[in-house]
């Protein structure tokens, strides 16, 4: 019976990791309020800090730009990170060229070193981005 248990538990809890590994989430956001707005920015493979420690390959400064309005929402620079300070939009210089070709209703991630999109998902009006199945993250219909 514990055997049978501890594999149906290693089961749910590799599915439920397989469901959340690759989403981009509002990190810090109050989930499941109306019009809730994110706050504490969006997380992804760009910001990610890998098990090994090594960040070779990955951007070492990101902005989150909604295309609807063409502005920073978000920042990301790894030297401050590893220095153990938050990066605000604020410590960013960079400027917004909002490229027609970006998708519309959505988030693109610039890496400011390229300035080229390295990611882009779809977002509500407030910022939420949606789930695998079509939902905004943090609604509370199934």
């Amino acid at each position: 019976m514990k055997l049978v248990l501890g594999v149906i538990s290693a089961v749910a809890v590799a599915a439920i990791g397989s469901t959340v590994v690759g989403q981009m989430t509002p990190a810090d956001s109050e989930s499941g309020k109306a019009g809730h707005i994110i706050t504490g920015g969006y997380e992804g493979w760009w910001n990610a800090t890998p098990v090994s420690g090594s960040a070779e390959g990955l951007p070492r400064e990101t902005v989150a730009v909604n295309t609807r309005t063409g502005k920073i929402v978000d920042a990301f620079n790894r030297t401050r990170n590893e220095a153990g300070k938050v990066t605000t939009v604020a410590d960013v210089d960079y400027a917004v060229v909002p490229d027609p070709a970006w998708p519309a209703n959505s988030v693109v991630i610039i890496d400011t070193t390229s300035g080229k999109v390295i990611e882009d998902f779809l977002v509500t009006e407030d910022g939420s981005p949606f789930d695998e199945h079509g939902r905004p993250l943090g609604s509370s219909t199934h």
